[in-house]
């Protein structure tokens, strides 16, 4: 395979920082048992770590403690020549790309837990660009993509077959989260439709930066708005988005979010993760919700210190 282009391989001059950082993220569901997962890890390559793993939750649990599973790992080592889309780690994950910026395959086995999936993209790359301090400060170069995700998880020997809409992501650039305020990352995919955006502040959002890709045509937001219509114990319930994109087109979807697992894996601040179906011109479109603030923050939330909105 010729070189791969830059979103499927490290950044070619990165910096001596020891937060820099290499991202790889995919969704799965099966939402009609209201099943999210996710699988993720990061690269901090002057550290020589990898970070992460899969994670997968339903109703019955949504902590690290009682999901259906989660081993977003860390202090794992740098696997020996391990690339971005070309490694497998400490914790069993193994990762492959097989088509650039198209297919890539995905397989775990560990503790009765097993995947073995593939990703199919549907729609084009989205670089994520946006003036946002914050956003910048913790990923100089970011992309989304729509795709679906077809294949089969077990755990403990039950099955579930996988067939889904799914977003992936990948990032590198130095990661510090000490700017990071509150807000959430979202996203809505059909079979010939898809949107993107991150929104920060409480109840009402202002976008900050993703795309529409419709008939066609990818474009990204030019401003939007997220207002949350409805809070359940630890993050939103309902939502409304609306956004107009830099080639003049507007949306507006409204979202039923489910509860969402309480995710600590980046100690430094917690995302409330959820699985989402959007209404966007009476077409469904499942996604993803990770609603996210500092930890303390949280904490307060949680202990009832801070009421949501």
């Amino acid at each position: 395979m010729s070189e791969l282009p830059q979103a499927d391989r490290f950044c070619d001059e990165r910096d001596a920082n020891p937060y820099w950082n290499e991202s790889v993220w995919f969704s799965f569901s099966k939402p009609e048992d209201h099943i999210h997962g996710l699988i993720q890890y990061y690269f901090r390559p002057n550290m020589g770590m990898l970070n992460g793993g899969p994670v997968m939750w339903d109703p019955s649990g949504l902590t690290q403690w009682d999901c259906l599973h989660y081993n977003w790992s860390h202090l794992q080592a740098l696997p020996p020549g391990a690339q971005k889309f070309d490694m497998k780690a400490n914790n069993s994950l193994e990762v492959k790309v097989l088509e650039p910026l198209t297919r890539y395959a995905i397989k775990y086995s560990y503790d009765g837990f097993e995947i073995d999936l593939v990703w199919q993209a549907i729609g084009p790359v989205h670089e994520l660009k946006t003036g946002d301090a914050g956003q910048q400060a913790t990923a100089k170069f970011h992309i989304e993509q729509p795709g679906r995700m077809k294949g089969m998880v077990r755990r403990d020997g039950k099955e579930y077959p996988i067939d889904c809409f799914s977003m992936r992501d990948t990032s590198y650039g130095r990661r510090d989260y000490a700017s990071l305020a509150t807000g959430g990352y979202f996203w809505g995919i059909a079979a010939e439709s898809s949107f993107h955006a991150i929104a920060m502040g409480d109840a009402e959002q202002k976008v900050i930066g993703g795309y529409i890709y419709k008939d066609g045509q990818l474009s990204s937001l030019a401003s939007g708005v997220r207002r949350i219509t409805e809070f359940g114990r630890y993050g939103p319930s309902r939502a409304v988005f609306e956004a107009t994109d830099k080639l003049g087109r507007i949306m507006t979807a409204t979202a039923e979010i489910d509860p969402g697992l309480i995710f600590t894996g980046y100690t430094d601040h917690t995302v409330v993760w959820s699985l989402v179906k959007w209404d966007w011109d009476g077409v469904t479109h499942w996604g993803d919700n990770q609603e996210f603030c500092s930890t303390e923050r949280f904490r307060k939330i949680a202990r009832g210190e801070l009421a949501l909105g």
